[in-house]
């Protein structure tokens, strides 16, 4: 298990945008300007939202003002939006009955590669903070959070916890997400208190989903200077979204495994399963309790059925 970040690191994640796709927040955390004086007249209008989804890149619409594709010497394309700190945008995402709304956001990003057509936009990075002007109650972060939560629920998307991980749900994964310094996902469905969630964001904390084939992550990103509970903070939520095929294009390293992992993913599978078998023996002798009711996803290019 790796440490989690330091104070130091974690800053240069809240202002360097870039690694999250978020805009430059070194307004809010200095707290010297207010928002409106960020903005031209022409940024400070009614935002007009934008539609994203997998797949095919006629199915999404980022609407200017703000978006560009920018192409890459190495074939990359790359679709990109960014919104103002002072009118931040809603961005829908589009997957049938698993669509859904998220509300405040600064930036998106999709990915495709033209050497690759089938798969068309594999991936969508999604920037959006917490708050509607400087700074946030922390238990108004955490509600905003978890109303996310209960939305993807109610559309069908399920927690996700990588193969090899214990199942532990409820009170008993926050436990262990605490005992590990934040390397596993929390349950969803489990709402911390605010002593717990204080203790949560020391973690870079991560929630895992998957509905239908598409995999996603919902990291919080807080400012450790502003952590004190009697007091606000600045709080951003970082969205990524991903098919089937990135989704285990990251269990290799070489380009050529990756385009056999159909052949190959079943084995590295067995594997995660027998790990997940010893981690969870463990567990149980520490007084955990497993929750047998958990099941991985379908790998949906095997044939495998929900």
């Amino acid at each position: 298990m790796t440490d989690a970040p330091s104070s130091l690191s974690r800053r240069r994640l809240l202002r360097a945008g870039a690694a999250f796709g978020f805009a430059s927040l070194a307004p809010l955390l200095r707290g010297s300007r207010p928002l409106s004086s960020l903005l031209t007249p022409q940024e400070a209008m009614a935002d007009t939202p934008a539609t994203i989804a997998l797949g095919d890149p006629k199915n999404f619409d980022l609407r200017a003002p703000g978006s560009r594709l920018d192409r890459l010497p190495v074939g990359m394309h790359f679709y990109k939006r960014k919104w103002p700190l002072g009118a931040l945008g809603t961005v829908r995402y589009l997957q049938g009955p698993h669509s859904f709304d998220i509300p405040r956001v600064s930036s998106v990003m999709g990915a495709s590669d033209p050497a690759i057509p089938e798969e068309g936009i594999y991936s969508w990075g999604i920037g959006a903070f917490a708050m509607d002007g400087e700074r946030v109650a922390h238990a108004i972060a955490r509600d905003r959070l978890f109303e996310l939560f209960e939305n993807l629920l109610r559309a069908g998307w399920q927690r996700f916890v990588l193969p090899s991980e214990p199942r532990l749900a409820q009170a008993e994964a926050l436990r262990y997400v605490l005992s590990c310094k934040g390397n596993y996902p929390p349950d969803p469905r489990y709402v911390p208190t605010l002593d717990e969630w204080m203790q949560l964001n020391l973690h870079l904390p991560y929630w895992q989903f998957w509905a239908d084939g598409v995999y996603m992550d919902v990291r919080v990103i807080d400012e450790p200077a502003l952590r004190d509970p009697k007091g606000v903070g600045v709080y951003m939520f970082s969205i990524d979204l991903e098919g089937e095929t990135p989704h285990f294009w990251k269990y290799f390293d070489e380009v050529e495994d990756m385009k056999r992992w159909k052949e190959l993913i079943p084995a590295e599978l067995q594997i995660d399963g027998r790990e997940r078998a010893r981690s969870e023996a463990r567990l149980r002798l520490q007084g955990y309790t497993i929750d047998e009711t958990y099941r991985d996803p379908p790998v949906l290019a095997l044939g495998d059925k929900a």
